[in-house]
């Protein structure tokens, strides 16, 4: 009785410990990636031809998916760009003044690259360049971290995103709530510089999908 007491008092020291061991994971993997970037001195970007329909699965993500509508025509044919590179790789950094909010960018918006970092969706726009950059992050239910509070961003508020080459300031034209199967959120054009902010909404039990449009005002 006493071996199957200590046990039980083990296991449930155990059971305990597990959110805030998963939670100084993530600190600690968020901290490994902003020195990470620090160290960075380019990205590397390869142009290729826009894909009229593309759609793939995230792990992590149920039922997001990317796809472009048909654009209008325009003077001058735009080569839209696709990020490329090794999934976790470290792009740089997004904050949100309005509230507070600062976190590395990686590539891939896998389950583990979402435990520490927001993560720039395979096959969306490279960051700074015309299209649309789609970025998920978790709502995590630590207050203030990651997208935690998303939902405090107003029309006209700021998001900046900085690489080792540039800095990008992005206005936000649009918030909205969504199915999670809504893809249209990832459409783009040929003439504007668009990021895309995706979290879960609402907070606790996720049915929706909360999405802030921001867009690079050209002079």
């Amino acid at each position: 009785m006493k071996k199957l007491s200590l046990f039980l008092i083990i296991a449930g020291v155990l059971i305990a410990l597990y959110p805030l061991a998963n939670y100084l994971y993530g600190g600690f993997g968020q901290a490994r990636l902003m020195r990470e970037l620090e160290q960075q001195n380019s990205l590397t970007e390869e142009p290729i031809s826009a894909n009229e329909d593309v759609a793939e699965e995230y792990e992590g993500l149920q039922n997001i998916f990317e796809t472009y509508e048909e654009e209008e025509e325009i003077e001058e044919e735009v080569e839209l760009k696709v990020q490329e590179g090794e999934v976790g790789k470290l792009l740089g950094t997004l904050e949100i003044p309005k509230i507070n909010a600062e976190m590395p960018v990686v590539l891939g918006a896998s389950q583990e690259n979402l435990r520490v970092a927001a993560a720039l969706m395979e096959g969306t726009t490279p960051i700074g360049e015309i299209g649309n950059a789609a970025i998920a992050a978790h709502r995590s239910h630590t207050y203030g971290r990651f997208f935690n509070r998303l939902n405090e961003i107003e029309l006209g508020d700021e998001i900046i995103i900085s690489t080792p080459k540039e800095r990008f300031t992005y206005i936000v034209y649009e918030i909205k709530i969504v199915e999670p199967d809504d893809v249209s959120v990832l459409n783009r054009n040929r003439r504007d510089r668009v990021v895309t902010l995706i979290t879960c909404d609402p907070i606790y039990e996720a049915t929706h999908r909360l999405i802030i449009h921001g867009v690079i005002k050209d002079a």
